[in-house]
């Protein structure tokens, strides 16, 4: 009988023993003691058979011990043995660096975070309810349109189609119903808007609000932690404020901001367009129906709120013309952003 052990000795993988199994088990001795069965008398048989019942059970087991020992060899740990040349400056690599909207969202939250402010992200994919409703957009604002907005195919609670965030605004009545008022938080995150991408536009930005809830608040709070904001991140303690009459769902009454323009001081140049001013935020108290869907009293509970573009910021933090640059991957540029 052929040494089947060392005819399997030389296969290196599971596979390749079961098919040398399968060949075996249908060629050489076993196909001669198949034919021979054909044929052979009853007394013939009686001795052909144990014999074919022998030469199968050799070959599987022949099979089995090599694939036990594959089998051993791989669940071996295969480290690869450490090599000093992985430290050596010829195989380093580069080191990273962050993105300048990272950089930006690093030094707004240090800002807030100085004052007590806590930080919420909140999710990137929102109920309607939460995205829309909850902050006093209704159901006729063009804010809902397919043109605006990414609506997904899964459903929620309600079945209404999920969406992708427009607003980190959604985070609002979501923090209040975790935290106990008073309270005061900031939530910088990624939006996405179903827009048309140029120098100003893409479909997804990064966003900041500010939230603060309290039984007392006016706008002389407000114009405040703005001043102190903007003053901190551009290093000047000149900065003014003004306000302009706006709207806004989740603020009334609604204002669109300017700040004093950092670079020339208010002189006027090519970033202010020779104005002095730069608009930059929107901002307001929260609307009575906001606090209502928080779960508060509207007539015991107050709050203010302001936002703005988080990439708008950074474009006038480094000097950058385009938004899209800030996402094109190009290393060089985003390198160069590094402070």
């Amino acid at each position: 009988m052929t040494n089947y052990l060392s005819e399997f000795e030389n296969q290196k993988t599971i596979s390749a023993c079961l098919k040398l199994r399968d060949e075996y088990l249908k060629t050489g001795e076993v196909a001669e003691i198949k034919s021979k069965i054909s044929t052979a008398s009853i007394d013939e048989k009686k001795q052909l058979g144990p014999r074919l019942n022998e030469l199968k059970k050799a070959i599987q087991s022949a099979c089995d011990q090599r694939i036990q020992l594959i089998q051993e060899e791989n669940e071996k740990d295969n480290y690869i043995e450490f090599d000093e040349t992985f430290h050596s400056n010829k195989y380093k690599s580069p080191n990273g660096t962050l993105h300048p909207i990272s950089i930006v969202v690093g030094e707004i939250v240090d800002i807030f975070s100085r004052i007590g402010f806590d930080v919420y992200e909140g999710s990137l994919v929102e109920s309607q309810w939460h995205n829309f409703t909850s902050v006093n957009t209704p159901d006729y604002h063009p804010a809902r349109d397919m043109q605006d907005t990414f609506f997904l195919k899964n459903l929620d609670t309600e079945g209404n189609n999920y969406v992708m965030r427009t607003q980190v605004t959604a985070n609002a009545v979501k923090y209040a119903k975790t935290h106990a008022a008073p309270f005061k938080v900031i939530f910088p995150g990624i939006v996405f808007r179903n827009e048309n991408i140029d120098a100003t536009h893409d479909i997804n930005f990064t966003q900041f609000d500010m939230w603060l809830v309290d039984k007392k608040t006016n706008l002389s709070q407000l114009i405040g932690l703005i001043k102190k904001f903007f003053s901190e991140f551009f290093d000047d303690k000149d900065i003014n404020v003004r306000l302009r009459p706006s709207y806004f769902p989740f603020t009334q009454p609604s204002f669109e901001g300017d700040i004093s323009c950092p670079f020339c001081h208010g002189k006027g140049c090519r970033i202010c367009s020779n104005s002095g001013w730069i608009e930059v935020f929107g901002a307001g108290p929260i609307h009575k129906n906001v606090i209502k869907n928080m779960e508060l009293n509207p007539d015991e509970w107050n709050g203010l709120a302001f936002g703005f573009g988080v990439d708008r910021l950074a474009q006038l933090k480094f000097g950058v013309s385009g938004v899209s640059q800030f996402y094109n991957g190009n290393l060089k540029f985003l390198k160069g952003r590094e402070r």
